[in-house]
């Protein structure tokens, strides 16, 4: 499956990046957007890409190539932005991208148990090197109470004290390994007639798993403020959120900051998807841009 960056049109019209420029895109991933922008910053601009997954940046080395543009590549989780932009000697930023949803990269190739449709070890974490706790260990050491606690904060899962019952269970007589094992325990703990609809019944969990052992949330609300103090006066932030929770975040974080007048607000509202972007891409129905500038010091 090819990846198919979100709304990059939209990116595009709203960074609007010029020769020159200075670019960040915290989550490059398969680096869609950040091909995009390279084109348009070029020749002089400096576009740096993280990711926290060292796949993931292996393979695009060879593909995020510009004769004309600076590109830097780093294997960090984006907490560390404000220290890597230091370390980098980077100013006047002009933009910077974060792309909450995951590419398919990491969905299909990475064997660490993202997908309920591939039987996997239970890891799920993006950077093995950098997380110590992996999915596997959460399910066979979290309380029922705990479980419940995650599935139904970070999936929004109806069932969740009904999953988290089934995991203790499950795991009394064997440990849960696999995404196999797993995607049974939750078959088995939802009403059937769930069973048939068309969103797997598996998919809000999975979701909570992955976003609980990676921690988000949290990296989320450590890393917008950076990007607000590494933005010159008059960059832009972008945030792609594909989950309330993210979006709710972000949405609370630009409010504040307008208050505090330091960020003024492009998008009122967040913009989502257009039905031909959902036709080509299923995966983009779920997302939510915001976007914000930052205001110049009196």
């Amino acid at each position: 499956m090819r990846h198919v960056p979100v709304l990059l049109k939209e990116v595009i019209e709203i960074f609007n990046p010029q020769p020159g420029q200075i670019y960040i895109d915290a989550t490059v991933g398969e680096g869609g957007h950040a091909k995009e922008i390279l084109k348009r910053i070029s020749p002089g601009g400096v576009l740096v890409g993280l990711d926290w997954d060292p796949n993931v940046l292996e393979k695009l080395k060879s593909e995020l190539l510009s004769p004309e543009g600076k590109v830097i590549l780093l294997n960090t989780n984006y907490t560390a932005m404000e220290e890597m932009v230091e370390k980098q000697k980077l100013d006047n930023v002009d933009g910077i991208l974060f792309d909450l949803g995951f590419g398919t990269h990491t969905l299909q190739d990475s064997g660490r148990g993202f997908s309920f449709q591939r039987e996997e070890p239970l890891d799920m974490r993006y950077n093995p090197s950098a997380t110590s706790i992996t999915a596997s260990d959460v399910l066979n050491r979290y309380s029922e109470k705990d479980l419940e606690k995650i599935f139904k904060e970070y999936g929004e899962e109806r069932f969740s004290w009904r999953i988290a019952r089934g995991v203790v269970t499950a795991r009394g007589n064997r440990k849960i390994e696999t995404t196999g094992q797993f995607v049974q325990i939750i078959k088995e703990n939802v009403p059937a007639r769930f069973l048939r609809q068309k969103l797997h019944p598996a998919t809000r969990v999975f979701q909570a798993l992955r976003i609980f052992v990676n921690q988000e949330l949290s990296n989320l609300r450590i890393t917008l403020p950076q990007a607000l103090n590494i933005l010159k006066p008059g960059g832009k932030i972008i945030v792609i959120s594909f989950h309330s929770l993210e979006d709710r975040l972000v949405k609370i974080f630009f409010k504040e900051e307008k208050i505090k007048k330091e960020l003024n607000i492009i998008t009122p509202k967040p913009v989502t998807t257009s039905i031909e972007e959902i036709r080509g891409n299923p995966a983009s129905s779920s997302a939510k841009l915001r976007a914000a500038i930052k205001i110049a010091n009196n």
